[in-house]
């Protein structure tokens, strides 16, 4: 299964044929570097939903035995881009940033190559093409961000999102709101990330009631 098929060309190699290959070793004492970097680009929603899906990602990439120093790079760079690109395009941009930032650092590479992979499929979700994602650590940071979208923070995203639209029609866009997370809830990639989906769409299904839409 091909990753790079829908990726820009510089950026394809990124993901060229590594879920078949080995693991970088771990890059440590690094990961406060990325947390300064990332922190200085994004707003404080953003941030702290990138804080809440690295918590995430750590415990799922435990559950599924992925590599956990790839999987909490890629989590807290996988929105950088949104400091610099709109919703539909910061995933690619984040893996521009997230490239010149690591090599920049001397991180190795292919532990460069491994993280950008994560940071720019994590988007495929967005775009209905989950399929596309191959290495289990790129699976474990898109299901992180998919169950923090399904989760308080992402309800307050949602409705920031959509504040227009629910001031138009609060009924008919809450109704939207929750078609949406039930469709995520179906597109969790890991077994691990798969279970918690349920719990996490009960919430905000509740949440939702609790309001009387």
């Amino acid at each position: 299964m091909n990753l790079t098929k829908d990726l820009p060309a510089r950026l394809a190699p990124a993901c060229q044929d590594l879920a078949m290959s080995g693991r970088p070793a771990r890059q440590a004492g690094q990961i406060k570097k990325i947390e300064q970097f990332v922190s200085s680009k994004l707003n404080s929603l953003d941030w702290q939903h990138t804080l809440q899906v690295r918590e995430i990602a750590l415990k799922l990439a435990r559950l599924e035995k992925a590599d956990q120093a790839i999987v909490e790079a890629a989590a807290l760079l996988h929105d950088v881009g949104k400091a610099k690109a709109d919703v539909f395009s910061h995933a690619q941009k984040g893996g521009e940033m997230t490239r010149a930032f690591l090599e920049s650092h001397k991180f190795e590479q292919r532990f460069i190559e491994e993280v950008i992979c994560a940071v720019v499929a994590h988007d495929y979700v967005r775009q209905d093409k989950p399929h596309l994602i191959s290495t289990l650590e790129a699976k474990v940071v898109a299901d992180s961000d998919t169950l923090n979208n399904l989760s308080a923070i992402g309800i307050i995203k949602a409705a920031i999102y959509n504040a227009q639209k629910l001031q138009e029609d609060f009924s008919k866009t809450v109704k939207e709101i929750i078609a949406k997370a039930e469709k995520r809830s179906g597109q969790l990639l890991t077994r691990s990330g798969q279970a918690l989906a349920k719990e996490h769409l009960k919430f905000v299904k509740e949440f939702y009631k609790k309001l009387g839409a």
